[in-house]
């Protein structure tokens, strides 16, 4: 095992970091209603608020490989890590809607960074087992996006408000620093852009791949889906009578059924090579999911979450295919930059549109039609990148440094 950890340990403090990947973000959709009344937030800076992962995660990761290979891979992941909890305290700490979003940035700060190094962290160390660990850590993350959604709305309940779940949720990133702490002190932290006899693949290379142009659009198009549901299902359920509680239920059904999609989704992935069929299968039921909010989220509202859940796989399919269109280390890295950052960028205009667009409209049918509409883009490109091959070759790199 690299830098003499033990596999196991190095797995599960792989998967005790990607558990704290997603819960700053999706925390605050359950308590978005409480938040705006108490901070005195409107529609629209509560739709920048459901907008900013994506925007943290982009400027953000565009500055992971450059200090990965300054800093080494596991030091940055452990300072991400940090930035993420001192983040996470100071918004809970903060009284106004200014502080509330200064600190969550913070927070998503450190996401991004560890967004971008989680693929070549499991290709450096699992370099034979990239299906197996990308399904456990999607898992992983999935399962705490779960558990956030179920637990944040009747958290701040019994605890008297949001801020007690969130401390619950700072608690836990501090957990995690435990064993990072411990993998940064016992490694031999190298460049991951810089290993010697290995090629050297930059952001502007893969710039001028139609491989990591499709990529990006893929991955915007899925982070688009993914956070405006996270941000305002539960207020669609709200606007037609649920409860908070209610509603934070929905959201669990949601992510409750992610689960087994997200790690079978990597397995299958693997095994096909070009996965396209799944891609198309997933957007129709992502579409049919919609279609039933759009035409009444009371009618078997435990169905319509179970449809977009399905349609969800798309985010453990473009980790897996990272490493399975790259042959090096820093292809890896630069391919998962550029596509996470750039593709978040893309996906900014998700769930703030669905802000704007209620806001100008009155209505939630503008908005759900805008993303069902985003299935579209989404299979296309996931499709082309399904049946693409390696970043390298579209470069003309040789097969060997």
């Amino acid at each position: 095992m690299p830098y003499g950890k033990p596999a196991l340990f190095t797995g599960l403090t792989i998967i005790m970091i990607a558990f704290n990947l997603r819960i700053a973000a999706v925390a605050i959709g359950p308590v978005l209603p409480q938040l705006q009344s108490e901070l005195g937030m409107s529609t629209s800076v509560a739709g920048v608020l459901t907008s900013l992962p994506t925007l943290c995660f982009a400027l953000f990761g565009f500055f992971a490989p450059p200090a990965a290979s300054r800093f080494g891979l596991h030091r940055v992941i452990g300072a991400a890590l940090v930035l993420n909890i001192g983040g996470q305290a100071l918004r809970i700490l903060s009284d106004s809607t200014l502080g509330f979003l200064a600190g969550t940035t913070v927070a998503l700060a450190g996401i991004g960074l560890i967004n971008v190094l989680m693929p070549p962290l499991v290709k450096r160390h699992f370099p034979r087992r990239v299906g197996v660990m990308t399904a456990l850590y999607t898992t992983s993350q999935a399962l705490a996006t779960m558990i956030a959604g179920l637990l944040t709305a009747p958290l701040a309940i019994s605890m008297g408000g949001w801020q007690g779940p969130f401390w619950v949720w700072a608690g836990a990133a501090a957990v995690a620093l435990v064993p990072v702490t411990w993998l940064v002190a016992g490694s031999r932290d190298r460049p991951v852009r810089a290993v010697k006899g290995s090629q050297v693949v930059r952001l502007r290379d893969v710039a001028r791949t139609k491989l990591g142009w499709v990529l990006l659009v893929f991955f915007g198009m899925q982070s688009a889906q993914s956070y405006a549901q996270f941000g305002w299902l539960p207020s669609i359920y709200q606007s037609v009578g649920f409860t908070a509680t209610q509603s934070g239920q929905f959201l669990t059904v949601l992510n409750a059924v992610v689960l087994p999609v997200t790690f079978l989704v990597p397995v299958w992935t693997q095994r096909l090579g070009r996965p396209w069929g799944i891609v198309i299968a997933m957007s129709v039921l992502g579409m049919l999911g919609y279609a039933g909010l759009i035409h009444d989220p009371a009618v078997l509202p435990w169905l319509w979450p179970m449809f977009l859940a399905l349609g969800s796989g798309s985010f453990s399919m473009i980790m897996t295919l990272l490493g399975m269109r790259t042959r090096t280390p820093s292809g890896m890295a630069s391919l998962s930059s550029f596509a996470q950052s750039g593709g978040y960028v893309l996906a900014m205009a998700g769930p703030l549109l669905v802000g704007v667009l209620h806001d100008a409209t009155g209505t939630w049918l503008v908005p759900l039609l805008m993303q069902l509409l985003l299935f579209v883009p989404l299979a296309v490109s996931g499709v082309i990148v399904c049946r693409s091959g390696l970043l390298e070759d579209e470069l003309g790199l040789p097969a060997e440094a």
